[in-house]
C-alpha cells in the first residue's frame, strides 16, 4: 500500500473519530441543559463537582497529558456555564488569580478583579456573585462568616499541576 493511500485511510478514520466526538459533545450540552431545567436554573455552578469529574478523568485517561484533559473539560464545561447564563466572579488583588480565573471560567463568566481577597470575600456575599477566587494559601480558612453569612472553599483550580497559572480556592455562600 503507498504512503498517500495510507495516509488517506487513517485521515478518513480521524474524520469519523472527529464526528463521533462533537456528537458526544452535543450529547452532553443537551443533558447539562436537563438538569439545569431539572433544577429550575437555580445554583448551577458546583465547583466541586468538576473538581472531582476533572480529577476522575485525568486518573482513567491513562497516557494522556493531565493538562490537556483538563483544558478539554474546562472549554466543555465554560460552554455550558455560558449557555446557562454565565456566572459572576469576584476575585482577590492578585492578577495572576485573576489569570487563572480566566482560564478556569473562560467566557462563562464576568470576571471582576478587586482590591483585596476581603473585597472579594465581602462583594460574594453582598452582591449578586457566584464565586469568590482568591490564590490558594496554606494561611486560608475552608470557611468564614461575613455578615451573618458563611462561605466555604469548593474547589480548588488548576487541578492539574501547572507552571504557567497560579493555584487558586474557590468560595460560595453556603445555601
Amino acid at each position: 500500500m503507498s504512503e498517500q493511500l495510507i495516509l488517506k485511510k487513517l485521515r478518513e478514520e480521524i474524520d469519523k473519530i472527529d464526528s463521533k466526538i462533537l456528537e458526544l459533545i452535543g450529547n452532553r450540552s443537551d443533558l447539562a441543559k436537563k438538569i439545569v431545567n431539572a433544577k429550575n436554573g437555580q445554583d448551577i455552578f458546583k465547583p466541586e463537582r468538576e473538581e472531582a469529574l476533572i480529577n476522575r478523568l485525568i486518573s482513567i485517561s491513562g497516557d494522556s497529558n493531565p493538562q490537556f484533559v483538563e483544558n478539554i473539560w474546562r472549554t466543555l464545561i465554560s460552554e455550558n456555564l455560558f449557555l446557562q447564563g454565565g456566572l459572576k466572579i469576584s476575585v482577590g488583588s492578585s492578577k495572576d488569580a485573576y489569570e487563572t480565573a480566566k482560564w478556569h471560567f473562560g467566557r462563562a463568566a464576568q470576571i471582576d478583579l478587586l482590591k483585596s481577597n476581603k473585597e472579594a470575600f465581602n462583594k460574594l456575599v453582598s452582591d449578586n456573585y457566584d464565586a469568590a477566587v482568591v490564590p490558594l494559601d496554606k494561611n486560608l480558612k475552608e470557611t468564614y462568616i461575613i455578615d451573618d453569612r458563611i462561605i466555604r472553599k469548593n474547589a480548588s483550580s488548576p487541578v492539574a499541576t501547572r507552571n504557567n497559572l497560579l493555584k487558586i480556592a474557590i468560595y460560595k455562600k453556603d445555601v
